[in-house]
């Protein structure tokens, strides 16, 4: 594997909880860690409107974070009807580049924390408002690939999106990438039991793929019961680039920032203004 220029290339964390309470005394350290390390930009998803208020709150440190707004299902049993009415005002005016993190999650069934009709309930209406807004869902997705992917394409579905931390099979991987959806890949490819995932991640196509943290949770194999940090990415860059035995990191770099303007145009058109403005300041 090249390393030359390795300093230089720009990396992205797709979906990094970034505002959790973990975080607090450490962000800027964290932050200074990544951008070190090449990481140009996080996506800090929603999950509840407690946390998008106070994410909304907090004044700008003048990091390339872009903040969504969404309702997990793993925070149900916080979610009031008015969190519908927040959700869209919100996304407005964090100019988010996508809606989420929504989605559904089976084994909240099985371990009886919240039924599928309930999770149902919070989620139709955020795919209902992405569709309104026309922007990318960010979903979080267990157990449930086959029905939710065949329940947007029978809806005409056409703004795609993220389904995060994907471990499904390639099937599963192919039929979200054709439904105009990027697969995010994590700490999770780097765990022992993970053959499956690794061996799925070397078979589907390179444009459907996009690095992710999901910091501070799934931290990879070599730093277990540690704080997971957006500084991991270049990593998961070189681990995902020799999976695929890809020659060089400058390569795999540019395909998957390809891959982000392409699922979030809205990230592409901010690149391109604070391109511009950075110039006239030259």
């Amino acid at each position: 594997m090249k390393a030359a220029g390795e300093a230089s290339l720009q990396w992205f964390d797709a979906h990094c909880h970034f505002d959790f309470d973990v975080f607090e005394g450490r962000r800027e350290g964290d932050w200074a860690q990544a951008s070190t390390a090449g990481v140009g930009g996080v996506m800090i998803p929603g999950v509840s409107r407690a946390l998008t208020e106070a994410l909304m709150k907090r004044p700008s440190q003048g990091w390339n974070q872009h903040c969504l707004a969404g309702l997990h299902p793993y925070w149900c049993h916080e979610h009031q009807p008015s969190d519908l009415d927040f959700l869209e005002q919100a996304l407005k005016q964090l100019k988010s580049a996508a809606v989420g993190e929504a989605g559904i999650d089976v084994h909240l069934v099985k371990s009886g924390r919240v039924s599928l009709d309930t999770q149902w309930y919070w989620l139709l209406p955020q795919i209902e408002l992405a569709e309104h807004l026309r922007l990318p869902l960010v979903l979080h997705v267990r157990g449930m690939h086959d029905e939710l992917c065949s329940f947007l394409r029978r809806r005409r579905f056409t703004h795609g999106g993220l389904v995060h931390a994907f471990s499904g099979s390639e099937q599963q991987g192919r039929r979200w990438h054709e439904l105009g959806f990027a697969l995010g890949v994590g700490g999770a490819m780097t765990h022992p039991r993970a053959q499956r995932l690794r061996c799925t991640l070397q078979v589907l196509p390179v444009e459907s793929l996009l690095l992710e943290t999901d910091s501070p949770d799934m931290a990879p194999a070599f730093t277990a019961d540690q704080v997971n940090v957006p500084a991991m990415i270049p990593l998961y860059g070189a681990i995902l680039a020799r999976l695929r035995n890809m020659d060089s990191l400058s390569e795999i770099a540019q395909i998957l920032q390809q891959n982000l303007y392409r699922i979030f145009p809205s990230l592409a058109v901010n690149s391109s203004e604070n391109t511009f403005l950075n110039s006239l300041k030259d």
